[in-house]
């Protein structure tokens, strides 16, 4: 039997995780640690060693994109799949232009993460069909004002934008509040915009949110 590709499974649902996991291992993907957390999988990353990362990108405290980053700066040769329930274009490019080596929506049919799995183990990149679609006929270009936002302010933008106070946007991302303070003056600054009212049009503009 071809050797099994080995997996770090990381998504702060532990049914989530166990769901997958079942799936993936039916497909000789085995899964060979777990983490809950960004802050988790990277600390642990150097002692597991996997084939790839598997990535959900909406977690309490350091986001998806960040820990994407992170690890890759601790090993650039990390294969990084995002996994998540975002469908939007947007997210896919901020990940791929973390360095990803792939994103695969949620809704995605369970078949869709395993040939992802096997195709970057072979070295290969890969978008699930329906965004590399939107993204075909899109023809999108980067947005420059997104491009100007860290990981930590995309993520602040985010949940800013779907109605959070700064209190619960601090709680969720395990922030002070003046953090968060800061990061909201920053992407009014950034975004061109003077309120929450307008920080939330730009989201729907953007794509970050639906109208």
């Amino acid at each position: 039997m071809k050797t099994a590709v080995k997996v770090y499974l990381v998504d702060d649902h532990a049914v989530v995780r166990e769901g997958y996991k079942h799936l993936l291992e039916k497909a000789n993907i085995k899964v060979i640690a777990e983490a809950s957390t960004g802050e988790e999988a990277y600390k642990n990353y150097d002692g597991i060693k996997p084939d790839i990362v598997i990535m959900d990108l909406s977690m309490p405290g350091m986001g998806g994109i960040e820990t994407i980053k992170k690890l890759l700066a601790k090993d650039k040769h990390a294969k990084i799949l995002a996994f998540s329930m975002h469908d939007e274009v947007v997210y896919c490019t901020r990940v791929m232009q973390a360095g990803a080596s792939g994103y695969v929506t949620k809704s995605s049919a369970p078949d869709v993460l395993v040939e992802a799995v096997f195709a970057i183990a072979a070295n290969k990149k890969y978008i699930s069909h329906d965004l590399a679609h939107t993204i075909a006929t899109q023809h999108l270009k980067p947005d420059t004002a997104l491009d100007s936002l860290t990981p930590r302010e995309f993520e602040v933008f985010r949940l800013l934008a779907k109605g959070l106070s700064l209190e619960d946007v601090a709680n969720i991302l395990n922030l002070h509040y003046k953090t968060v303070t800061n990061h909201q003056t920053h992407l009014l600054q950034k975004l061109h915009v003077e309120n929450r009212s307008q920080l939330v049009l730009a989201a729907i503009k953007l794509n970050i949110l639906e109208s």
